[in-house]
């Protein structure tokens, strides 16, 4: 769901609907709404949903006919088949509007890319027999369009989320914890949103957009600034989706675990847009043969691994190069690994050398295409000596001592409550809601404050997740 008052408000009233109806209603309830929100964000993106979760019902219900009598070979061609069918609506959606012409005026329906994959992972765990095939249509619909989840994920598994469905019928209005967590993880999450964010958004939009104009510090900011914006614009909305969530008494993945305090590239996939990592890992590179086929395989697999998730992220060259970075960092620390040097890459030094590699390649992902993140990487060479001061180039950008101030002062926090969740290995958000009544109630008055005053928000205003382009 984007965070906006209408979506929040949406939420709020489903949940009073919620548990007002007759229990067995529940998933009913939650199956409408998620259709209602997503044809209320595009009905072009309903469409296709819905056929999407009807298609997927049926072959998992063929697939697992199959699987019970045995029929192995013949499941096993329609899981291919199925595959093979969104892989492609999926490619077509992506790269043939860009060919113009006949195929000019489609384009990706919001959310695909992301149920798409949950739908793939159910058919694929019917055949292997790791989860049984739905009867009912309604929770395979659901399981696709949830509404908290549906814009940018997590990516769910099949299992876990229809084993909630049917506990809906047990969920309690009297449950003060979880209504408790739930609001912690909403305003946490705007904070992250929409006072860090789309804070830093409006400063690096411009700074990509008028690159040549700016010197190299300005540009370097901007390249950090992007990778804060990122993680707090997906985090955040992941904690708002979260939060939710838990208003219907159903847990989604987490999907993020403080990745910038990751020593290396591979711990920093453990630790961010953890439900793709996975999804990719048990999917593809497990079945590629993983680990197992020594290292030169390994390091082929993960390559295939990363360039797939760059392509599964957008068009483009930038968006394949971002992913094939990623690819070759993770192949330089598992040679180092093999070697016995990974002490390098232990503690700060590996959490400085991380950022900046990760710093680096996002570069390509943020810029509109390769050519502009090569130019970007240019000016930022180039432009070590500009007629303006830096102060001026600040004021350019909009940005006064006070606001500079105050972005230093955000990134900061960020950075405090990442670490400390690091070390207590929680989320921010149980962290409050398990302390004591008057903490709680200070912090929830520091947090809407803060959105309040700080937050950009307005008609104006983007406030749409980045990944739900994706």
């Amino acid at each position: 769901m984007t965070i906006t008052v209408v979506s929040l408000l949406y939420a709020f009233v489903v949940g009073i609907i919620f548990y007002i109806i007759p229990v067995n209603a529940r998933k009913y309830l939650l199956a409408l709404a998620s259709l209602t929100y997503v044809f209320g964000l595009d009905k072009y993106a309903g469409a296709i949903v819905t056929v999407t979760s009807l298609f997927t019902w049926l072959f998992s219900m063929m697939i697992g006919s199959f699987v019970e009598k045995e029929e192995q070979k013949k499941a096993k061609l329609c899981t291919f088949a199925a595959v093979c069918l969104y892989v492609l609506v999926l490619c077509m959606f992506k790269f043939l509007p860009a060919r113009g012409g006949l195929f000019g005026k489609l384009f990706l329906p919001i959310g695909f890319s992301f149920y798409v994959f949950q739908a793939i992972s159910y058919v694929v765990d019917v055949k292997r027999g790791t989860t049984k095939a739905e009867k009912d249509p309604i929770n395979v619909v659901l399981y696709l369009s949830f509404f908290p989840k549906f814009v940018s994920g997590p990516i769910e598994r099949f299992e876990g989320f229809n084993k909630q469905i049917y506990a809906l019928k047990y969920v309690k209005f009297k449950d003060g914890e979880r209504f408790k967590l739930a609001l912690y993880y909403v305003l946490f999450g705007m904070f992250m949103k929409l006072v860090i964010a789309d804070r830093l958004g409006i400063y690096v939009d411009k700074l990509f957009e008028d690159r040549g104009n700016y010197g190299t510090l300005i540009l370097i900011a901007g390249v950090i600034a992007y990778t804060f914006q990122i993680y707090c614009d997906f985090a955040g909305y992941t904690f708002v989706a979260i939060g939710v969530s838990k208003i219907y008494g159903i847990d989604i993945l987490q999907n993020f675990n403080v990745p910038y305090m990751a020593e290396n590239i591979t711990e920093f996939w453990r630790r961010w847009h953890m439900s793709l990592s996975s999804w990719l890992k048990d999917y593809v590179y497990i079945p590629l043969g993983g680990n197992r086929k020594g290292p030169v395989r390994k390091i082929i697999n993960t390559m295939i691994i990363f360039a797939i998730c760059g392509v599964w992220h957008g068009v483009g060259f930038s968006f394949l190069a971002w992913g094939l970075m990623h690819g070759l960092f993770s192949g330089v620390d598992a040679i180092l690994k093999s070697k016995g040097i990974e002490l390098v890459r232990k503690g700060a030094i590996g959490r400085i050398i991380m950022f900046l590699e990760v710093a680096f390649a996002w570069i390509f992902f943020r810029a509109s295409s390769f050519t502009a993140a090569v130019s970007y990487i240019s000016f930022t060479v180039k432009n070590l000596v500009m007629g303006e001061t830096l102060w001026a180039q600040l004021h350019s950008l909009g940005i006064n001592q006070v606001e500079l101030i105050l972005i230093l002062v955000l990134v900061t926090l960020q950075i405090i409550f990442d670490y400390i969740a690091y070390k207590k290995n929680k989320d921010i958000p149980s962290m409050i809601a398990s302390n004591s009544d008057s903490i709680r109630y200070a912090v929830f008055y520091v947090l809407v404050v803060t959105i309040f005053i700080f937050g950009i928000y307005g008609p104006d205003m983007a406030t749409k997740p980045i990944y739900m382009q994706f």
